[in-house]
């Protein structure tokens, strides 16, 4: 992509410095070369729509028309052209497979009640709520929040006797790695809004539990009242 970029218009990276983005794609794909932006007007480059909802506006517009029309680019021809328009279709086509595979999730999860139940805690959406359910299934199989922190592996890590060896891995080497990557994010933001989680956290941190391993603790005993019990009303956030 670079290399096509500095033979066609190596000047574009002045006003576009993510080839892989979405606005770069967007406009490589219509104007290849340089000599491409002849003849076209600020107005029709401004009005192009690049992820769904912005438009590349007049500034930018203004700017690649100027650039061009001064490039030193020298490859202008249409097999340049068409390398890079089918190189700006190969960077989108995963983009667009990943944002159909989020909708159809999402459509999944709305039709879900235990997943639209875990999604009334903050800051989990309906990919996290989906993993959950995917990797969890049915949370009443788990008779405490114990057996869920146990199942996905934020148990306390191995202290061994006799010389005192003790291990700095982070857990022990079980549990589910997909389950504990997905709360990460999670209970990051939750132990700092949610005053229930907050107390949950800080009392594991007094009993000297390592922090992330105490926040996930935390956030499977959230998680375990919110899923075994219909009627309860999910904690309100404390203000920051």
């Amino acid at each position: 992509m670079h290399r096509a970029v500095d033979l066609g218009f190596p000047e574009f990276t002045r006003y576009v410095r993510t080839l892989e983005s979405q606005l770069a794609t967007t406009i490589l794909s219509r104007y290849a070369t340089a000599a491409s932006f002849r003849g076209v007007s600020v107005k029709k480059l401004a009005r192009i729509v690049y992820d769904g909802s912005h438009k590349i506006g007049e500034e930018l517009a203004r700017d690649l028309l100027e650039a061009a029309g001064k490039s030193v680019g020298a490859h202008h021809s249409e097999p340049y052209q068409l390398r890079m328009k089918y190189l700006c279709e190969d960077l989108e086509l995963p983009g667009g497979r990943l944002k159909d595979w989020a909708r159809n999730i999402g459509r999944k999860v709305d039709g879900h009640e235990i997943a639209k139940l875990i999604m009334t805690i903050e800051g989990v959406g309906p990919l996290t709520s989906a993993c959950l359910i995917a990797e969890v299934g049915d949370p009443a199989r788990f008779d405490t929040p114990g057996a869920i922190a146990s199942y996905v592996g934020v148990i306390p890590q191995i202290r061994q006797s006799g010389k005192k060896r003790f291990t700095r891995g982070p857990a022990i080497p079980l549990g589910n790695a997909r389950l504990r990557k997905a709360l990460w994010m999670v209970v990051l933001q939750l132990i700092r809004r949610n005053a229930w989680l907050r107390r949950c956290y800080e009392r594991l941190r007094a009993g000297r539990f390592r922090s992330w391993v105490g926040s996930i603790i935390s956030m499977c005993e959230f998680r375990f009242s919110v899923t075994t019990t219909i009627n309860i009303a999910v904690p309100p956030a404390s203000p920051e």
